[in-house]
Parts: structure tokens; C-alpha cells; sequence
């Protein structure tokens, strides 16, 4: 179960989309929320900029302004719980956000991120970077948030990888209270097919009662798997993150990003 969901605040515009997002879950599983704000030190802002030199007066201003920004949002995080749900915390840190990012992820079942923009600097960006480098179960937010009875109807993509096996396995809690589960695989090539009937048997070994869908070739499967799953109305995304060589997914598109950045439906990742 995912008893404990990091979550992290930030400064961005869908900070209250996540906190929203996370009190529905909380809801769901019976968490504990932990929200996770890091203020940036002097030393840490100058190396977001090592290749720029600014005065040490606008570092300050900067500083100074993040500090402010994280007395708002922590007034917001607490109000907003107080008032929606009981088993939280407020977790501060000084420094790089990233560390305590990963630092604090690794003691929680679920973290919670807002989904990208289709723009290189979201797909090289902090949030997609620590999908890859977290290796920890991770729900992706589209900007509009998720529905309060997110898990309802689940779609698996599934492509035999082990980072697809991993987001199964890791999404448990999620497709063992669903009514409904469909394991989509769409084939690569004529040569790497993955059929769903052996992972569709073991999800019946645990009461989850999963049809697979099997299909031929597809020129742009990702744009595939967001149309089954919009026709099936879907609510809940399952996949592997960077399967191939993620420079490659970059370049050529791939699977990952276009789910990464669909703002459209929840997507529950693992790599």
C-alpha cells in the first residue's frame, strides 16, 4: 500500500494541483502525506548558473525572495491540510533541491510530480530526471489534476521490459482495487512482440481481473496507447519509463516522453 506520498511544493503554478492530487490519494490508501519544500542556499543558486556570473546583491534578492515564497507555501500546505485531511507533515530542507528529493523519496511508497510540458527543457528537466534516476514508483499529475476515484479503470502498456514489470508490480495497490484492467501491447516490430496472456495470468493469480489486448505494428505507439485509453476512459495510466536509451527517446520521440507530457491522464511510472 502506498502508506506514505511524498510530496513536493516548489514555486511552480501546479503546486496546488499536487497538494489537491495528494490529499485524494490520501484519502484512497489511508497515507500520510509528507509535503517537501527546499529553499535554496547561496551556494546552491550559484551552481543552478555556473557558466553565468551575477552580483552577489541579486543572489541575495533571490535568496531572500525564495525564503519569503517558502513561508507562503508552507501557510498554504498547512491551512489547505488542516482543513482536508490529518496525517500530514511539513518538511523543510536547505540546499539542492534534487538531493532531498531523491533523499526523501526513498522512505516513501509514492511521490507525486505534475506531469511536463512537450518542451526540451521538461524532458531534460529536473522532474523526468528523477523519474529515471529514482527507480521508485512515481504518479504523474496532468495539470488539471486526477479524479477522486482515480484507479477505477486502468491501462497497463505494457512491453515485456523490465521497467513495465517493475510499474506492475509497483502499481499493485492500484490494479488490486480497479474495476476494470486492460494490458495493451503494441508491437515494436515483427520481431519483438509482447504478448499479455502470461501477465495477464499472473494479475488473475491476484484477483485482478485484467483482459489483454494484443496489436500489430504501430508507427507512433505512444500516440496509440493516449487513444485506447481515452476511448476506453481510461483513468490510469501504468508504464515503464525510459525503456530505450533515453537521448534516443528524446530525439525520435518515444513512449515515455509523449506519456510524460500528455496533460491529459494520470500516469503511474517506474524505471
Amino acid at each position: 500500500m502506498f502508506k506514505t506520498i511524498l510530496l513536493p511544493i516548489g514555486t511552480d503554478e501546479e503546486a496546488e494541483t499536487r497538494i489537491k492530487s495528494a490529499i485524494i490519494l490520501g484519502k484512497k490508501f489511508g497515507s500520510y502525506i509528507k509535503g517537501l519544500h527546499v529553499v535554496p542556499t547561496l551556494k546552491s543558486l550559484e551552481q543552478l548558473t555556473p557558466y553565468a556570473y551575477y552580483s552577489y546583491d541579486l543572489y541575495t534578492h533571490i535568496w531572500e525572495a525564495q525564503k519569503q515564497k517558502a513561508v507562503e507555501k508552507k501557510k498554504n500546505f498547512l491551512d489547505t491540510m488542516k482543513k482536508n485531511y490529518e496525517k500530514y507533515e511539513w518538511c523543510e530542507e536547505k540546499g539542492d533541491f534534487m538531493r532531498f528529493f531523491k533523499l526523501k523519496s526513498r522512505c516513501a511508497d509514492l511521490t507525486l510530480i505534475s506531469q511536463g510540458e512537450d518542451t526540451y527543457s521538461d524532458i531534460m528537466g529536473t522532474m523526468a530526471r528523477f523519474i529515471m534516476e529514482s527507480s521508485l514508483p512515481v504518479l504523474t499529475v496532468p495539470s488539471s489534476g486526477i479524479d477522486k476515484n482515480i484507479g477505477k479503470n486502468i491501462l497497463i502498456a505494457w512491453d515485456a521490459s523490465a521497467e513495465s514489470a517493475r510499474a506492475v508490480h509497483d502499481a499493485m495497490p492500484f490494479l488490486t482495487s480497479a474495476k476494470e484492467v486492460t494490458v495493451l501491447s503494441i508491437s515494436e516490430d515483427r520481431k519483438n512482440s509482447s504478448p499479455t496472456r502470461e501477465i495477464c495470468e499472473m494479475l488473475a493469480r491476484a484477483n485482478i481481473n485484467a483482459k489483454g489486448v494484443d496489436e500489430g505494428e504501430h508507427y507512433d505507439r505512444a500516440a496509440r496507447i493516449l487513444q485506447q485509453a481515452k476511448d476506453w476512459d481510461v483513468d490510469l495510466i501504468v508504464a515503464g519509463a525510459w525503456g530505450h536509451k533515453r537521448l534516443l527517446e528524446i530525439i525520435f520521440g518515444g513512449v515515455t516522453k509523449s506519456l510524460f507530457t500528455n496533460q491529459e491522464i494520470p500516469v503511474f511510472f517506474a524505471h
